[in-house]
């Protein structure tokens, strides 16, 4: 299983209406195409001091290379887009892969 992580930092004045747009308009359509899709809020418990706004990990979970490679490049285009049309500032991203090893 591989997992696509795309992070966001989003501003407060903006958070609330960000994460709904996301769940309600953006999400479902992309979850078509993968196995899973998960919206995680982040809470830093230490070590991160200097963010400013609410941060967001959008992780797609996926079975095999097709859509790995469909997320890298389509969805994940779709995914900053949409954002973009409606959001245009306030919010930065940026992308992980994250290759699952071992469940203990």
């Amino acid at each position: 299983m591989n997992i696509y992580n795309v992070t966001f930092i989003v501003e407060n004045e903006i958070e609330k209406d960000w994460a709904e747009y996301l769940d309600r308009e953006i999400l479902p359509d992309l979850g078509k195409n993968v196995h899973q899709i998960d919206l995680l809020k982040v809470t830093f418990e230490e070590g991160t001091n200097n963010v400013k706004g609410t941060t967001f990990t959008v992780q797609f979970y996926c079975i095999d290379n097709e859509m790995i490679k469909w997320v890298k490049e389509i969805g994940h285009q779709i995914l900053l887009q949409k954002l973009h049309r409606k959001f245009t500032k306030h919010w930065v991203a940026f992308a992980s892969k994250l290759q699952f090893i071992k469940s203990y």
